[in-house]
């Protein structure tokens, strides 16, 4: 296992079972310039830490809770893919969101990018949810 891969794994670890107790302490895997997409190319990306923190409090406040499976995990210097089901509570509905997520790590061992490439409209349809609805799910 790679060095970059430990660190997304112990990333991703924090979200595996529901919402982290603390978002601040799962971001410390994040570096202060990161960015993260939620759905690439169809949502635009947050840049910065402290960015990323208040788009997943936006989600938190939307999306009840949430866990995930780990399929796979391919890494190849410091850019991991991983491959999960995630699942999201939302008004009382859990649903099945299949996705390959796709990390890169800095030198000081953070991760700097973060993009999720998944299928937004078998989430849409699943949630009954609007495209506008859905990207204003880290709205803040």
């Amino acid at each position: 296992m790679t060095d970059a891969e430990k660190v997304v794994r112990g990333f991703i670890a924090h979200f595996e079972k529901s919402w982290p107790a603390s978002l601040p302490e799962a971001l410390e895997l994040l570096s202060d310039d990161c960015y993260y997409q939620m759905v690439v190319p169809t949502i635009a990306p947050v840049k910065g830490k402290a960015e990323v923190l208040k788009a997943l409090e936006a989600m938190m406040e939307k999306v009840e809770d949430q866990k995930h499976d780990m399929i796979n995990v391919a890494a190849a210097g410091d850019v991991v893919f991983t491959e999960r089901m995630d699942y999201s509570l939302r008004n009382g509905k859990w649903v099945e969101v299949p996705l390959v997520a796709v990390f890169k790590v800095n030198k000081e061992g953070k991760i700097s990018e973060w993009r999720e490439y998944l299928d937004i409209f078998n989430n849409l349809r699943q949630h009954g949810l609007s495209f506008e609805e859905m990207q204003n799910t880290i709205k803040h």
